[in-house]
């Protein structure tokens, strides 16, 4: 009979606790954030923007060094008396 009451008493009430695991303290809930507040209003331009990718740069630079080309070839023709129009091949 005490063996009943002592199975019965260990179902009923918890342990106290002497081989307990250690508790593991749950880890912290991450905060979110603050968004910084950016004082432009609209999209970034270009000029702007310290970074930009090399290949945008040197296709300008082909781009401006090509109409160069074009304008003094139209310059050069049209002392000799041919009209040339350098936009159109540019374009």
């Amino acid at each position: 009979m005490p063996k009943l009451i002592e199975f019965i008493a260990r179902l009923f009430f918890p342990s106290d606790g002497r081989y307990r695991a250690e508790a593991v303290p749950a880890p912290p809930v991450p905060r979110p954030l603050p968004t910084p507040l950016l004082p432009h209003a609209g999209p970034l331009r270009g000029e702007d923007v310290a970074i930009v990718r090399p290949y945008l740069i040197a296709f300008e630079r082909q781009r401006e060094a090509q109409r160069g080309r074009e304008r003094r070839t139209a310059l050069v023709l049209a002392t000799q008396g041919i009209d040339y129009d350098f936009r159109a091949g540019a374009a």
